[in-house]
């Protein structure tokens, strides 16, 4: 085979490969599925938190721990104030499963072209950043006024198990990692394909020195931490 041939070969063997690898780019899901919005769908959790307050070493202070169920109802869509649709969610709240729902508040979802976005109490987050990617990395507090918080994927299509529940593909967003003398800060949340949030660990905490060697409560000053994990879901 002459030279020209060969290097005419290889050329249209790239061209053809680079072909298909934009064809495969391009019919990947982004990964909205991840953050399913649709009237109706429903996300039922059980929920641990414990609140601290004791701001004086020595002193008891508060260390309030409760348990209770949380439900999440895509109850309606609304057009925000960018013109862009989005769902009111329904939020209800009972201490054991005996009990009647009670209607607490109402947060906001809504999806775009690159993330998706949730408003709670009043503040809104970037929850997940599109494409879904290891190499994804964005600031979930871009859209209001906390601190920079730096998000990003782990742990991507993975199966996960809460309780009876099982999900084939899971992923995993760290959201926090910051521990010094005087904060303990840890978030991360988990994603199922399909369903949308179906666990989630939020810690911050003021912290004595004497913490970093005895995580106890006593050395804890003021914060908060809980834990959502999903028990149930579906359609109304």
């Amino acid at each position: 085979m002459k030279l020209k041939q060969v290097f005419g070969f290889l050329f249209l063997t790239m061209v053809a490969s680079s072909c298909s690898e934009d064809s495969e780019t391009t019919t990947t899901s982004p990964g909205y599925d991840y953050f399913p919005l649709e009237t109706g769908m429903y996300t039922t959790y059980e929920v641990d938190s414990i609140f601290h307050d004791q701001p004086l070493a020595g002193v008891p202070g508060i260390h309030d721990t409760a348990h209770y169920f949380l439900k999440e109802v895509v109850d309606s869509t609304f057009l925000d104030a960018e013109g862009e649709t989005g769902y009111r969610i329904v939020r209800y709240k009972r201490d054991s499963t005996n009990q009647e729902w009670i209607l607490t508040d109402i947060w906001s979802a809504k999806l775009s072209p690159n993330n998706a976005e949730r408003i709670e109490e009043n503040l809104r987050y970037v929850k997940l950043a599109f494409p879904i990617s290891r190499f994804s990395n964005w600031d979930g507090n871009a859209l209001n006024n906390l601190d920079e918080w730096r998000f990003s994927y782990d742990s991507l299509y993975i199966p996960r198990q809460y309780g009876d529940l099982n999900f084939q593909e899971t992923v995993t967003v760290d959201e926090r990692f910051f521990l010094t003398e005087v904060n303990d800060e840890f978030a991360y949340e988990v994603y199922a394909k399909d369903v949308g949030l179906i666990f989630r660990h939020h810690k911050v905490l003021f912290t004595r020195p004497s913490y970093l060697n005895n995580r106890v409560a006593q050395n804890i000053i003021s914060g908060y931490e809980y834990k959502w994990e999903v028990i149930a879901y579906g359609m109304e």
